[in-house]
């Protein structure tokens, strides 16, 4: 295997793994989303339920 074709395959894995972890779950800030399962602790809301849940926006407040 030569550069090019590592390269060219790191690429398609990263762009794999992407979006497999954003099919689990999104951040939401409207309050009527019917898939809502959490709200985090800077107001935000998720659709995750799972490990990681609002990491990125304080954590969770509580699970609905």
């Amino acid at each position: 295997m030569n550069i090019r074709e590592y390269q060219v395959k790191k690429i398609v894995l990263l762009v794999c793994f992407t979006f497999s972890v954003s099919a689990f779950g999104y951040i939401t800030y409207d309050p009527n989303d019917p898939n809502i399962k959490a709200v985090c602790r800077d107001g935000s809301y998720s659709t995750s339920k799972g490990r990681g849940t609002c990491s990125h926006h304080g954590g969770v407040d509580h699970y609905l």
